[in-house]
């Protein structure tokens, strides 16, 4: 049961369709007919969460696909940061989830520009491998190349 008195029984109200009762406190807003610090709309959460989510799969791409992981690190950065200033205005009410948008798209970038370094690094030492065994006129020669290149990725 509740607390409030019918609607017919409240003080200048009547039961009549054209002058329904007043919505009981905390529903549809403050005593004032105000609905809130958004003027009635619900904040726009989209762009925050979507840089949190697009954070992870960057963070994860980054170690199995490191290009497009690279590529989802910068939009979910950008993205976290146009987050957090929607939720500086009041836009928006998921400032936590935009943060973690920037971190994980942070820590992807650093990551898969890591990864794309040694990849590079890993491919200029089998071409060096490949065109020193395709020099080589010995088998003993070929195997100097291979000794070479094991001791390269041993440093």
């Amino acid at each position: 049961m509740s607390d409030y008195p019918p609607p017919g029984d409240q003080p200048g109200w009547s039961n009549s369709p054209q002058n329904p009762p007043p919505p009981p406190p905390g529903y549809g807003g403050d005593n004032y007919g105000n609905q809130g610090s958004h003027g009635g709309s619900s904040p726009s959460n989209g762009i925050g969460i979507a840089a949190m989510v697009v954070g992870i799969v960057a963070l994860l791409l980054s170690i199995l696909f490191f290009p497009l992981g690279l590529v989802l690190a910068i939009v979910a950065i950008v993205l976290g940061i146009v987050g957090i200033r929607k939720a500086s205005r009041g836009e928006a009410t998921n400032k936590g989830m935009a943060i973690a948008g920037v971190a994980t798209g942070s820590i992807a970038l650093v990551l898969a520009v890591i990864i794309t370094i040694f990849v590079i690094g890993l491919f200029d030492e089998f071409g060096s491998l490949v065109e020193c065994v395709e020099q080589a006129e010995t088998a003993e020669e070929e195997q100097a190349c291979n000794d070479r290149f094991e001791d390269d990725l041993t440093r």
